[in-house]
């Protein structure tokens, strides 16, 4: 029986050419095709089931989520946002996720809070993520027990599993960015492929901007192939119908009359200025202590080894034409980590994690192309031997190299419940704070306690508004005295002090905690100040 080299994935490629095959290259390639989606059946279970697995308890709900989680639900009910949509990022992202959160919500999931029914929305893009990366691996020949291997690499990874079921941007871009690699690099160079991958990645820059970094390592994967004849016509009509899908962006913000700054209204212009010249950087990272530093050790902290053998495998895949682009995709996230001093988001490392654990596949596809060869070179018995040698060596090394780490932190973020003080404090407030008192949340919170009868924007207000927007005053001239109640949470002291919330301290400082859980406490702001009590 003939060996099969065609990427198996290719489905809609080798089901057209079954029929023309000899029968036993036939079979061969029906028994492919099996096998490959029996493998994505696995893989489909085993990342629904990690993303599933106590997904409410572990990691804590995030600011960023809890934000996300009541823009989404803004878009869907028609209903005032925490505060003034600014351009800060494309809304597609949020529509996608108010488009299916209702749905795990209203079937009473995430124990009937808001941000937790979103997260399960996250899962469904975080499983795509998982079989698409199999897809992908495979499209550029990559045998299928390495492509498997990508993917439970990337599913048990302490820090994929971590931000893969938040309440991210990033999560939502990933999968359309995987898809639009899928096509761009599809076997039969059709025109249509071509054109769809330019709108898969348009909808993945719209979900979240910072995956336009990614465009470079498109373009690459599409046209570092050998020629074909309408080659010219498919980069017009990626670029063409990508770049029309991304104009929607600045279309929306001219026909709202908000393209350039002016009185009185925010705009496109002034959120692109505060996002890269105005806001505050994160250092360099050779700076020690610096923002960005300390992001780095965080992220290497949650797992150090798929960063590092993933960049170690991005230049073994340098020197095959095949895998170039996937050095090129790591080498596009790298550069503003390494050379930038500008804001520096947690969550950017999102993006580049399927593509360490593609170059890791390619690379090590190409090391066994090599044991093959040997193989080969040798005695007819020796083959099955240095194949079994050559497996257990690579398994033994993914063991020793990750199990000790990601064995501990898996555990925890499976078994532990971080989010049971936020919820304890969620009921208390529920059930004790008057509907007409004002009350500062974090952002997480704010979704789930807006919706429980505070039915004025301005009497439950996230924290940072009675500083940062001019309105508070307007609404609330009496000042920090206007606050009945603050609910602070891990992060709360620290963005007064970083933030230089002077309203909200005031508040703290003259206010008595009434119910503590935790890092968690509910504070009842006195009438008077605290120095001049009765």
């Amino acid at each position: 029986m003939s060996t099969v080299t065609t990427p198996a994935t290719a489905h809609e490629e080798q089901v057209r050419r079954i029929p023309t095959l000899p029968p036993a290259r036939r079979k061969a390639l029906r028994r492919e095709i099996r096998l490959d989606r029996y493998a994505l059946a696995a893989l489909g279970v085993l990342a629904t089931v990690l993303s599933l697995w106590n997904l409410n308890g572990s990691p804590s709900y995030s600011e960023d989520g809890g934000t996300y989680t009541a823009q989404a639900f803004s878009v869907l009910e028609g209903s005032l946002a925490p505060y003034t949509y600014w351009y800060d990022h494309p809304p597609l992202g949020w529509i996608q996720l108010g488009a299916l959160a209702w749905i795990p919500y209203n079937l009473g999931f995430g124990d009937g809070t808001f941000i937790g029914a979103t997260r399960y929305v996250i899962t469904v893009y975080f499983v795509a993520t998982a079989l698409l990366v199999f897809l992908l691996a495979r499209r550029f020949r990559v045998r299928r027990p390495l492509a498997a291997l990508a993917v439970v690499i990337l599913v048990l990874s302490p820090l994929s599993l971590t931000l893969g079921r938040q309440v991210h941007l990033d999560n939502i871009g990933a999968p359309w960015l995987l898809l639009a690699f899928y096509l761009a690099l599809s076997p039969r160079k059709a025109l249509w492929h071509h054109v769809a991958a330019g709108a898969f990645f348009a909808i993945a820059v719209l979900s979240k901007e910072t995956l336009a970094i990614f465009g470079p390592a498109l373009l690459v994967a599409m046209l570092n192939r050998r020629s074909w004849s309408n080659r010219s016509f498919s980069v017009a009509g990626f670029l063409v119908v990508g770049g029309l899908i991304l104009s929607f962006y600045p279309l929306m913000a001219l026909l709202r009359g908000e393209l350039t700054a002016g009185p009185d209204h925010v705009s496109l212009q002034e959120a692109l200025e505060y996002q890269f010249f105005a806001r505050s950087g994160s250092g360099y990272i050779w700076e020690a202590g610096s923002d960005r530093a300390e992001l780095l050790n965080g992220w290497l902290y949650f797992d150090r080894y798929i960063i590092a053998a993933g960049c170690v495998a991005a230049v073994v895949c340098l020197f095959r034409r095949r895998t170039l682009w996937v050095a090129v995709a790591i080498l596009s996230f790298a550069i503003p980590v390494f050379i930038g001093q500008g804001y520096l988001p947690a969550m950017y490392i999102v993006g580049v994690l399927p593509y360490l654990v593609l170059a890791l596949g390619g690379a090590l596809n190409m090391l066994w192309d090599q044991v093959e060869k040997s193989a080969a070179a040798g005695p007819p018995g020796l083959k099955p031997v240095v194949r079994a040698t050559a497996a257990a060596v690579i398994a033994s090394g993914v063991a020793l190299m990750s199990v000790p780490q990601w064995f501990e932190q898996d555990r925890t973020l499976l078994t532990s419940q971080a989010n049971d003080e936020w919820r304890s404090t969620l009921t208390w407030v529920q059930e004790n704070v008057p509907r007409q008192d004002t009350v500062l949340t974090p952002y997480s919170m704010w979704q789930d306690l807006n919706s429980a009868g505070w039915d004025d924007p301005w009497t439950m207000i996230v924290t940072e508004k009675a500083d940062l927007d001019s309105r508070f005053a307007v609404e609330h001239p009496e000042g920090w005295q206007a606050i009945d109640w603050i609910i602070v949470g891990p992060i709360v002291r620290s963005n007064v002090e970083i933030l230089g919330l002077t309203t909200v301290g005031q508040a703290l400082e003259n206010a008595e905690p009434v119910a503590g859980f935790g890092e968690w406490s509910v504070y009842r702001v006195q009438d008077v100040p605290a120095a001049a009590g009765t």
